[in-house]
């Protein structure tokens, strides 16, 4: 199957999930923080992985659909890269970004090791990284020029639960206005990541080509709204504990995480 077909199956599976128990924190997460707690690092919230994810797969011998099936808030790619004999996951870490040495843009080798290693032992980290390809914090902050309407109309209309597309409506835009303007966004960031050398050639690519092949399915998802994602983040549960209650309304909502 050609690659953007794998990763396009791949995504749409992930959008796809309902509701489960509540999430459980990274251990990177600060105290009390939320089940879905991210650093706001622009390259988390721009989904720059740190290596080529097919230098991952190739490694691991396993496909985007296996990391899929394997990885959610309490299952780490190191766990299941130790399944592959990757026990080490300082070393692995290293294997993985190895091919960028010789890239000499902004990002230093060694803070791309410490990023992919933070991919090895954060879960959720990992899979908003892979699998969360629209969650990005500059979203927003370019609403006009995406949605023609403001951040905090953008904002308001996304939290009570509106799709993309009915948020872009307000603004006065079509669908394939919509369509054009958020993969020209999207081109952007891969632009800008590359340039800043937080994200390899290749992977900005490939992240570009997912994103533009989901694009459809995105723009007519609903938003989780505010108590809809807080309900699902666990935001009232002490110490990463779950709750079994399902939260209502979330089925086919898309996650802000």
């Amino acid at each position: 199957m050609p690659r953007i077909a794998t990763l396009l199956l791949a995504f749409l599976a992930a959008l796809a999930l309902t509701a489960g128990p509540a999430a459980a924190r990274d251990s990177h997460a600060p105290a009390g923080a939320r089940g879905d707690w991210l650093p706001s690092d622009v390259w988390v919230m721009s989904s720059w992985l740190p290596y080529d994810e097919a230098r991952l797969e190739s490694l691991l011998h396993v496909t985007r659909q296996d990391l899929d099936a394997w990885l959610d808030d309490h299952r780490s790619l190191g766990a299941l890269a130790a399944r592959h004999g990757h026990r080490d996951r300082r070393r692995l870490a290293a294997l993985l970004v190895a091919p960028r040495a010789a890239d000499h843009r902004g990002t230093p080798l060694a803070t791309l090791r410490a990023r992919a290693l933070d991919t090895l032992t954060q879960p959720h980290l990992a899979r908003h990284l892979l699998f969360h390809v629209y969650h990005s914090h500059q979203l927003p902050r370019h609403a006009r020029q995406v949605f023609g309407v403001s951040t905090a109309g953008y904002l308001r209309l996304r939290d009570r639960g509106r799709t993309p597309r009915r948020i872009a409506a307000a603004g006065g835009l079509s669908g394939r206005s919509l369509h054009g303007r958020l993969h020209a966004f999207f081109a952007d960031r891969a632009r800008r990541g590359v340039a800043a050398g937080a994200i390899s050639p290749r992977e900005a690519r490939d992240l570009l080509a997912v994103q533009d092949a989901g694009l459809d399915a995105y723009i007519d998802r609903p938003y989780r709204t505010s108590a809809q994602q807080a309900c699902y983040a666990g935001q009232h549960h002490h110490d990463g504990g779950h709750d079994s209650r399902e939260c209502p309304g979330t089925g086919g909502q898309m996650d802000m995480s």
